[in-house]
């Protein structure tokens, strides 16, 4: 049900949690100051010990949507929830899901939910507080604790891997280039790289300035408007919570991954890339 109690017109659809239009959000996406605290006192915590899939619905269910579904962009919980389908559609953990579907034809061997303890991964500066405090828990499984492939949140990768799926995006869904195979259907693929968005529906600029509508999963840049990266019509993109960033261009058929570990200057970082990646031509 909507805050008012009322049920909205219509519930949320797969394509509303694929565009983050399900009103299903992170708290600090919420305008509304009596709604944000009431999700942030739901302490949701997907991506880390002690929570599950079942748990996280249960609290979802229990908490008023964000906005009547489709009416606008609040980005959150809805790719966890996305994850759960996949799970319930395949009858697997999500990490077997997307080995099967994704990784594996893609050759993402070091792509997973779940790190050995003794497996390194990067850290950001000491001083960068939130990333140590958000970003530390991600893929470790604790002995005892519920856990949840999170699908919002729960990824790590390496730069090679990164780079195979950005290389697939950037070949319209192929692998392997032309004449490869074939990922993702052509009207899939027509589907997630097109802006999603109703007209008047705001759109992921606190991701990446103005200009962008959002597509199945990827910011959009719009053929009109300003905007505040050297991005051309068309082109695709999305950050990481640690600080990664992708750029897709399918009609160029060029992709730029940014790999680094860092919250407190993330936005500048992935906008210094795209302005360098524009001077290089």
């Amino acid at each position: 049900r909507l805050a008012d109690g009322s049920r909205p017109d219509a519930p949320p659809t797969v394509r509303d949690l694929m565009r983050h239009t399900a009103g299903i959000a992170y708290p600090q996406e919420i305008p509304q100051a009596a709604l944000r605290t009431t999700w942030a006192a739901a302490n949701l915590g997907p991506g880390r010990p002690g929570v599950d899939g079942a748990g996280l619905l249960a609290a979802l269910a229990a908490l008023p949507l964000v906005n009547r579904p489709g009416a606008a962009f609040r980005y959150g919980y809805s790719t966890d929830v996305l994850g759960l389908v996949l799970e319930a559609l395949d009858g697997a953990p999500l990490a077997t899901v997307l080995q099967r579907r994704v990784f594996g034809p893609l050759g993402m061997r070091h792509t997973n939910f779940e790190l050995a303890a003794d497996e390194p991964v990067a850290t950001a500066f000491p001083e960068d507080a939130a990333w140590h405090a958000a970003v530390g828990p991600i893929a470790r499984r604790l002995p005892g604790q519920a856990w949840m492939d999170s699908g919002g949140g729960g990824l790590v990768s390496t730069l090679d891997d990164y780079a195979a799926f950005g290389r697939m995006l950037a070949d319209g869904g192929v692998v392997g280039g032309p004449g490869g195979q074939r990922l993702l259907s052509e009207r899939l693929f027509a589907e997630l790289s097109r802006n999603q968005l109703a007209d008047g529906v705001d759109g992921p600029s606190g991701y990446t300035g103005p200009g962008f509508g959002f597509g199945l999963g990827l910011a959009v840049r719009h053929d009109w408007g300003p905007s505040a990266m050297p991005c051309t019509p068309g082109e695709l993109t999305w950050s990481g919570i640690s600080g990664t960033a992708l750029f897709v261009q399918p009609r160029q058929r060029w992709f730029a991954v940014l790999m680094s570990a860092n919250m407190a200057s993330r936005m500048m970082a992935r906008m210094a890339l795209r302005r360098a990646l524009a001077q290089e031509g």
